[in-house]
């Protein structure tokens, strides 16, 4: 099992992030929301994706002892809100954040 959490902020707040396991879309996350997603045993690549922009690829191994723990979220925080159109338009990979937790 995979738990996912976004954090709640101001940029994106009302727009879903599309999660992708693997280069296929699994499902989406709100503003503030935890969700849980079966996945299989194995190698796996996580992805967050909103429109062209979306956070770096996250490559890791399930083995179905304890729940994995992830958290994502935007990039933009803080001053960064003001570099929004250098993030959409030339750091499309780094728009959004995600990291595993150890939980």
């Amino acid at each position: 099992m995979m738990i996912l959490r976004r954090a709640s902020g101001w940029t994106d707040r009302f727009r879903s992030y599309q999660v992708l396991l693997n280069d296929k879309a699994i499902g989406k996350i709100n503003n503030g929301e935890e969700k849980s997603f079966e996945i299989q045993e194995g190698n796996h690549k996580l992805k967050i994706v909103i429109d062209w922009c979306s956070s770096q690829s996250l490559d890791f191994h399930n083995d179905n002892s304890t729940p994995l723990n992830f958290e994502c979220g935007s990039s933009l925080r803080g001053l960064k809100i003001f570099s929004g159109l250098h993030y959409v338009l030339n750091r499309t990979d780094e728009y959004l954040w995600l990291c595993q937790r150890a939980e």
